[in-house]
């Protein structure tokens, strides 16, 4: 509560806290490529390090779905964007693999919320012209549509009491071998 944290990183946080997300995709530009949690490495020191979250693989499923629908991503004459190939990766990469964020929105969707959220590296150019927009809106916007549907998969119902059939609010809901629960 006395954490220096800024006023609109605590107006997103008390939003997510309110509001039940489970699918989430934030978008930079500046690289063409599809990350996924955990963002921050598990070895302070080191810049980049695999660090995989219990439900790796449906995060590099959510990232797959994006990254093979997206056109600019997807194009066999691909280029790069700076200096590292994402092709070789199927143009997805656990995010602190790639570079380490500590407090990224991924980690904090993930570890206090029941969202599950990628970062979308959406165009080489940080900064496109406004001329370049509609190109850049074809090159995302099959897979923005993907990637939405995604949030019909997996299970989804109600939690409710055998004896009085009313829901129940946070009731935890563990698979096997997921080390990672989620509440209603």
């Amino acid at each position: 509560a006395t954490a220096q944290v800024a006023p609109e990183t605590r107006a997103v946080i008390a939003w997510m806290q309110r509001y039940p997300f489970v699918l989430s995709a934030n978008l930079h530009g500046g690289e063409l490529v599809v990350t996924y949690p955990f963002d921050m490495t598990r070895t302070y020191w080191k810049a980049q390090e695999l660090t995989p979250t219990p439900d790796d693989g449906v995060f590099r499923w959510l990232a797959t779905v994006y990254a093979t629908a997206n056109l600019a991503m997807a194009s066999g004459e691909r280029r790069r964007c700076h200096y590292d190939d994402f092709t070789r990766f199927g143009n997805i990469i656990n995010g602190a693999n790639w570079h380490t964020v500590a407090g990224s929105m991924n980690d904090f969707s993930y570890l206090h919320t029941n969202c599950f959220e990628i970062t979308v590296e959406l165009s080489c150019d940080k900064f496109p012209h406004a001329s370049e927009l509609p190109e850049e809106w074809e090159n995302n916007r099959e897979s923005l549509l993907l990637f939405m549907e995604q949030v019909h998969r997996g299970i989804k119902g109600v939690v409710r009491d055998g004896d009085t059939e009313q829901g129940i609010p946070n009731a935890i809901i563990s698979v096997d071998g997921i080390n990672h629960d989620v509440r209603t």
